[in-house]
């Protein structure tokens, strides 16, 4: 392509050329005389003179005027340039094998170094040692590439001495005149933190999914052979359960057989003592009478033993179906079963109304309040009429009914004791009774899901409780 300059050069000798021909050639045919033809050329000489300094000064003034065009775009781009690489977000880094020419502000804030220190610096020198080779090659091999554009990652280490990852598009542009490496870069240090944080997370729930797992397996294996030990102790249980059965079964026939078969010679003893003493009292001697009484008083102790033994065995075997029931009735019917005791003793027993509704088995638990309200009138001091007072505190869901008395008491070591079954603090002879009254209450009131128990000092009365579900209210 032929250049501007040239093209003015060639223009200009070829109008010379034509005017120098042209014009000799004119005058020659024109004129004869030669002094004025010199004179004429001479003419002919200073007007191309002028002309030609004409076109050329319109041909420079044309020249300038596109030249200062070009000059004023070119600013406008340059000035344009420098204004995108002073605001853009990303790094910009050109260079001429490998020598920075241009870097940009955010180039300078991720390095760390000044605009003045970088310019003097090659790319990789920035670049961490393990990254060096592998930019510098893809650096020069850019300058020489027409493949586009590349992406890749590396390190840099700042001026600071700190590390920063960054996210490199490397590509080759033309720069004053000349082509320039062109290397734009994101800071990715963060991302790579996360990244890194998220792999040692997911390394960290890698091994926790593995000692879970571990954990898991463990536990299995412990489960079945807890499954084993289950089958082996339900087959244990079956077999307890066919013992405790067979037992059941004895019971109730060793309690028929009490009832029955023990009581009826028991009857008969009674009997024939009575017999004795009505038909062949005069025949017996004091002696022989007071054996006789002692022999009705002794079967007749034996008959209460036996019914209180099967009311036990009855309570520990019945089913008992705890149902609402007004603990006010409750104690007026065990009150009305022991008047006779009452009127005996000329026991006073005050009831404070109202009493609660509960949860109980109406039978067990009216023989649980007899007995209670039995053993409030006969354990007293001689001579001491037996004072009662029965009234009830209601304790969340639950009611505790007292039985107070003002009866010998009983010692704080001996409070648990009394619930066994036989268990007396004192002989027939001062307190009758057969030692199963107080267990009989234990047992009624674990059957029910109530509980049973003492307060008490010795010579100063006695407070028994019972605890049962209260019956809630319908609304």
């Amino acid at each position: 392509m032929i250049s501007r300059p040239l093209r003015i050069a060639l223009l200009y000798l070829l109008l010379s050329a034509l005017w120098i021909f042209l014009s000799d050639y004119l005058l020659q045919q024109l004129f004869v005389d030669t002094r004025l033809v010199e004179q004429l050329e001479l003419l002919g000489g200073l007007s191309f003179v002028l002309i030609t300094a004409l076109v050329l000064f319109l041909l420079l003034r044309r020249e300038h005027a596109a030249v200062e065009r070009a000059n004023s775009t070119l600013r406008e781009r340059e000035r344009n340039f420098r204004m995108l690489t002073e605001t853009i977000a990303t790094a910009i880094f050109l260079h001429r094998g490998g020598r920075l020419c241009f870097v940009n502000p955010k180039a300078i804030a991720y390095s760390g170094y000044t605009r003045e220190e970088l310019l003097t610096m090659n790319l990789w020198q920035l670049v961490a040692p393990e990254y060096v080779e592998i930019v510098k090659e893809r650096s020069l091999a850019r300058q020489q590439s027409t493949s586009g554009a590349a992406c890749y990652e590396f390190k840099i280490i700042t001026k600071q001495g700190e590390e920063r990852w960054l996210e490199v598009t490397a590509d080759s542009i033309e720069f004053e005149g000349a082509p320039v490496g062109l290397a734009t870069a994101y800071d990715i240090t963060e991302r790579k933190r996360a990244e890194q944080e998220i792999g040692t997370l997911n390394g960290d729930l890698e091994r926790r999914v593995a000692e879970r797992t571990a954990e898991l397996e463990k536990a299995n294996a412990q489960l079945q052979y807890s499954q084993a030990s289950i089958r082996e102790l339900n087959v244990a249980l079956q077999h307890r359960a066919e013992e405790l059965q067979a037992s059941v079964s004895e019971m109730e026939a060793f309690s028929y057989s009490v009832s029955h078969d023990l009581r009826a010679p028991l009857r008969a003893i009674q009997g024939f003592t009575q017999a004795l003493q009505e038909d062949y009292a005069a025949q017996l001697d004091p002696a022989g009478q007071d054996f006789a009484q002692r022999i009705v008083a002794a079967a007749g102790r034996m008959d209460i033993l036996i019914q209180d033994l099967l009311a036990y065995s009855q309570l520990s075997r019945s089913e008992l179906s705890p149902k609402p029931v007004s603990l006010s009735k409750i104690v007026a019917e065990a009150t009305s079963q022991l008047q006779a005791q009452i009127t005996e003793h000329h026991a006073i027993i005050s009831v404070v109304e109202p009493l609660p509704d509960v949860l109980g088995h109406r039978p067990t638990l009216v023989q649980v309040i007899a007995n209670l309200l039995s053993n409030a009138i006969k354990f007293v001091a001689p001579g001491v009429t037996p004072q009662i007072r029965v009234w009830a505190e209601a304790q969340e869901n639950r009611v505790r009914l007292w039985v107070e008395d003002n009866g010998i008491g009983i010692p704080a070591e001996h409070e648990e004791r009394i619930f066994r079954v036989f268990e007396r603090l004192h002989g027939i002879e001062s307190y009758p009774g057969t030692g199963i009254g107080l267990a009989i209450v234990k047992k009624g009131m674990e059957r029910m899901g109530g509980r049973v128990g003492v307060t008490a000092q010795n010579g100063q009365g006695s407070r028994f409780w019972i605890e049962l579900p209260i019956q809630e209210r319908k609304r």
